[in-house]
C-alpha cells in the first residue's frame, strides 16, 4: 500500500443502511400489475433486462400509457439505480438517458438519489458495492428457504453499505468509471467478433450454394437433450450449474460461462462445455454455447456435438435461422422448445473437409477474440470488488 492510499484508508469510513445513505432519496419497487403488452406502450424494465451491469434495450415489454401514468413514483429517471429483486438478486445498473421515462416491474427495485447524491456518484458506488461478496452474501441470506431467490425492499433498504470519505470515494469512483468504460468497449469488441463470425458464415453459404444443398435433421448431427427441473440433493447425483431459458435469452454474446442457479443431477445428465443451448421467445430462438458443465432447465434444449467443426457450423446455422426456429417451440406464446420438433428441424450440412472445417478455422479466431475481451471484463470486476472489500475491512477498526 502506498503512502497516499494508506492515508485515505486511515480516514474513518461510515456504515449506513442503504436507505439512509447520504444522497439516497428513496427506495421502492416497480409496478405489481402492469397489464398486458401494448405494442405502442411505454417500455417496462424487468429483472431480465438488467444484464452485466447495464440495461438490455432489445425487445422490452411495453405497457399501457395509462398504467405508466398511475405509477409515476417508478417512472425512471436518468441516474436511478435499478436492482434485481427476483432471481439474480443484487445485480444492478444505472439508468441512462436512453431509459429515461421507462417504468419498472415489481421484480426491480428503484433507488433514487438527491442532486448532491448524483454529483457524488452514490449510484455508481452502490452498483459496485452490490457486486462484492459481502453484499451478495447478505442479499442471499434474506432469501434462504425460499423457492426462488428474492430480495425484499425492506432488506435492500437495510443493507449495510460502507461509505468512505469524499476524497477517497472520488478516487475510487474514477477507477470504477475507467473500468466501466473499458468493459463497455470489451463487450462491444465481443459483439463485433460474433457479428463478423455470423457474416463469415453467411458468405460461406453464399459461396458454396451447391455444396450446402445436402441437408440433415438436427437429430442426425447431434444428440438433443431435454431440459429438467431443478432438484435438491439426490442419491448418486452431483451439484452442477443449471441454466434457465431466461439466461439463454438474455445472453447475447454467444458464450455462456456462468449461471444464476445450481441443481443436483446424475453425472450422465451433465452436458460438457461446448454444448449448444437454445431457448425460444415469440420473436425468435436464441442460441448460445456453454463454456462450463451444466444441465439445461425446463423450456431449454441442449445439443451435444463431438466435433468442433460441426459444432461451430451448427451454432452459426441456428443463429442465422432464429425466426424459422420459432416453429419448433410449443406451449403458451411458444416459450418452451419442443424436443421432437427441434430434432426434426432441417439444417444445411455441407461437406466437412471443403466447407465446415475451413469455416470453423476462421470462425474460431473470432470466438477466441470475444473470449479474451470478456475474460478481461471478469478480471476487472474481480479486481475492483476485491479492492473494495479489502479497503472496507481495513477501515472497520477505525470507525
Amino acid at each position: 500500500m502506498d503512502e497516499e492510499e494508506a492515508k485515505l484508508v486511515s480516514q474513518a469510513w461510515g456504515l449506513h443502511p442503504l436507505g439512509e445513505l447520504p444522497g439516497v432519496d428513496s427506495v421502492t419497487y416497480g409496478i405489481v400489475t402492469p397489464g398486458p403488452h401494448q405494442p405502442e406502450g411505454v417500455p417496462l424494465l424487468q429483472a431480465g433486462d438488467i444484464v452485466g451491469g447495464g440495461v438490455d434495450q432489445n425487445n422490452p415489454r411495453l405497457i399501457d400509457a395509462a398504467a405508466h401514468r398511475r405509477h409515476q413514483r417508478t417512472s425512471l429517471v436518468s441516474g436511478d439505480l435499478v436492482v434485481v429483486l427476483v432471481g439474480r438478486i443484487g445485480d444492478a445498473a444505472v439508468i441512462g438517458a436512453e431509459q429515461h421515462g421507462w417504468n419498472a416491474a415489481r421484480s426491480v427495485g428503484v433507488v433514487r438519489f438527491t442532486e448532491v447524491g448524483q454529483q457524488h456518484g452514490i449510484s455508481t458506488w452502490l452498483k459496485w458495492w452490490l457486486k462484492t461478496p459481502e453484499a451478495r452474501a447478505r442479499c442471499l441470506e434474506s432469501s434462504a428457504g425460499s423457492a426462488h431467490s428474492t430480495l425484499t425492499i425492506a432488506t435492500l433498504t437495510q443493507l449495510p453499505v460502507p461509505l468512505p470519505p469524499l476524497d477517497c470515494r472520488m478516487r475510487l469512483l474514477r477507477t470504477m468509471r475507467l473500468a466501466e468504460r473499458r468493459m463497455v468497449l470489451n463487450t462491444r469488441i465481443a459483439a463485433c467478433a460474433m457479428e463478423l463470425a455470423d457474416a463469415h458464415f453467411a458468405r460461406c453459404l453464399e459461396e458454396n450454394k451447391d455444396a450446402t444443398r445436402p441437408a440433415a435433421s438436427i437429430a442426425d448431427v447431434g444428440e438433443v437433450v431435454g431440459g429438467m427441473r431443478r432438484s435438491d440433493v439426490i442419491e448418486g447425483g452431483i451439484p452442477v450449474a443449471w441454466v434457465a431459458p431466461a439466461e439463454v435469452l438474455r445472453h447475447r454474446l454467444t458464450h455462456l460461462d456462468r449461471t444464476d442457479q445450481t441443481t443436483w443431477a446424475p453425472r450422465q445428465a451433465v452436458c460438457a462445455p461446448g454444448t449448444i443451448l437454445v431457448a425460444p421467445r415469440p420473436s425468435g430462438v436464441e442460441t448460445v454455447v456453454s463454456r462450463i458443465p451444466l444441465v439445461p432447465g425446463r423450456g431449454t434444449l441442449a445439443l451435444r456435438i463431438e466435433r468442433e467443426a460441426d459444432r461451430m457450423w451448427l451454432l452459426h446455422e441456428l443463429r442465422s435461422r432464429s425466426k424459422e426456429l420459432v416453429s419448433t417451440a410449443q406451449g403458451q406464446q411458444g416459450r418452451e422448445m419442443s424436443r421432437k420438433a427441434f430434432s426434426r428441424f432441417t439444417v444445411s450440412w455441407p461437406d466437412s473437409s471443403h466447407v465446415r472445417e475451413p469455416f470453423a478455422r476462421v470462425a474460431a479466431q473470432f470466438h477466441e477474440r470475444a473470449d479474451v475481451a470478456l475474460d478481461e471484463n471478469r478480471v476487472l470486476e474481480a479486481l475492483i470488488t476485491t479492492e473494495l472489500t479489502r479497503m472496507a475491512e481495513q477501515s472497520k477498526g477505525r470507525r
